[in-house]
């Protein structure tokens, strides 16, 4: 497991409160659906996601394969805040709110955001593997794999920590709670059933664990190729002064006594 010291870095639901980048990925979301709901109003319900916004909201802002293909390049990243329905936003957001706020202690608020997006988009992006492979061209809205990064980081660092995850009368650990969501997810496939994207809870669960199993390792290799501090020597002659360089300054300082020595005349 990690290599993490789980006595300096305490997990659980803490008395802190929410953090600065958890709390501000709630609001956004939480905004956007509600720009969706207005929206709804005049344009009415969407057909190709089935979602409030209308259908020309959501197909800007949500990924679709396809369209990605065709240079719809930013939806990766803006399909995360775009939501199917309140459930869906809710369940997305109450994950954040229980485990983002510890995951963002441990890495810091600009190093969290840029993982959050990271399990997010590398995680939507496994649809394009999935397109290769003969599956088909899925259209995919929703925080969900950014969310399920987030979890398995949490446990990754405390793969031990007692939770209760309803409606399950007794406590599990957080490793359980992650083998339950991919049992989960697989018994979706099964089912051949619609309306989750398995590759996407999968590749941001990847990515997240990955990038915690193997964070001690990057920061080690980051501190050993630390720019060092420049040199008081010109940067461009690290060696100091060429050659050419020192005989001009000699014929510089000569001239220079030489019309001191006319002065004396």
């Amino acid at each position: 497991m990690s290599t993490f010291n789980q006595h300096e870095f305490r997990f659980g639901f803490s008395r802190e409160g929410l953090t600065y980048s958890v709390q501000a990925i709630i609001m956004v979301n939480v905004l956007v659906f509600v720009l969706q709901l207005l929206l709804d109003v005049p344009f009415g319900n969407a057909v190709f996601f089935d979602a409030p916004g209308g259908e020309l909201f959501l197909e800007v802002f949500g990924y679709s394969t396809t369209r990605v293909l065709q240079g719809w390049i930013w939806t990766p990243a803006t399909y995360m805040f775009v939501h199917a329905g309140l459930q869906h936003l809710f369940f997305n957001m109450l994950l954040l709110f229980f485990f983002g706020p510890d995951v963002e202690r441990l890495l810091g608020t600009r190093q969290f955001l840029r993982f959050y997006f990271l399990c997010g988009i590398v995680g939507v992006l496994v649809n394009m593997l999935t397109l290769a492979l003969g599956g088909p061209a899925v259209a995919v809205i929703g925080a969900s794999g950014a969310i399920m990064g987030v979890v398995v980081a949490f446990a990754v660092v405390d793969p031990d920590r007692q939770i209760f995850l309803f409606p399950l009368p007794f406590p599990i650990t957080a490793r359980a709670m992650v083998i339950i969501f991919i049992v989960l997810d697989l018994l979706s496939v099964a089912s051949g059933g619609r309306g989750t994207s398995v590759a996407t809870h999968l590749g941001g669960m990847a990515v997240g664990f990955l990038y915690m199993r193997y964070r001690p390792l990057l920061l080690q290799w980051t501190l050993r190729h630390r720019r060092r501090p420049k040199s008081p020597r010109n940067s461009r002659d690290p060696e100091g002064p060429s050659k050419e360089k020192q005989e001009s300054l000699a014929k510089a300082v000569d001239n220079i006594f030489k019309f001191q020595g006319k002065d004396r005349k």
